[in-house]
């Protein structure tokens, strides 16, 4: 997934090389397409020695366990947009939330880049539904993550991380 026309004067957008970076820039008007990631939140949610994953119901890696959440709105709070993502997929409010790192991925094969803020989440007491874009939501054991189902390599990555955290604290 490519921009192809600038979106200052509609020309098309050419291959340019800034430093060390591979730019889209535009011949007629100068513009150029910086491909800057698109911020996203994610919540890891523990229980009992648990973690929340949630079934992918669109592309990508639709079919696939993720972690719950999704991209933030213009000038949204990266924490606003946590609390919205897990009403919207999970139908559940946010009890508490902690930041713990952040990610860096594309969204799916080839697609736009992605930079998650990812939260430990305690939820807000009440029963978990399933929506939106999520088509099951399952607790799995934390040593037993079926990370070869999950579609994402950095949620891969932060849930493996997460596994050998646990782990040693065992």
């Amino acid at each position: 997934m490519r921009a192809r026309f600038c979106l200052a004067c509609g020309g098309r957008l050419v291959d340019a090389r800034e430093g060390r970076h591979l730019r889209r820039r535009c011949r007629r008007c100068g513009w150029t397409f910086y491909d800057n990631p698109v911020p996203a939140c994610a919540a890891v949610i523990l229980r009992r020695h648990r973690v929340l994953l949630v079934l992918r119901a669109r592309p990508p890696h639709a079919g696939t366990w993720d972690l719950p959440g999704g991209f933030l709105e213009a000038g949204e709070h990266p924490m606003v947009g946590l609390k919205r993502e897990l009403r919207e997929e999970l139908g559940v409010g946010l009890g508490r939330a902690r930041l713990t790192g952040v990610v860096v991925d594309r969204y799916g094969r080839g697609g736009f880049p992605v930079l998650a803020f990812v939260y430990r989440v305690t939820l807000a007491p009440g029963p978990i539904r399933p929506a939106d874009d999520v088509a099951d939501a399952r607790w799995f054991p934390i040593q037993a993550i079926p990370l070869s189902r999950v579609g994402f390599p950095s949620i891969r990555r932060a849930l493996r991380a997460l596994a050998r955290a646990t782990a040693t604290r065992s």
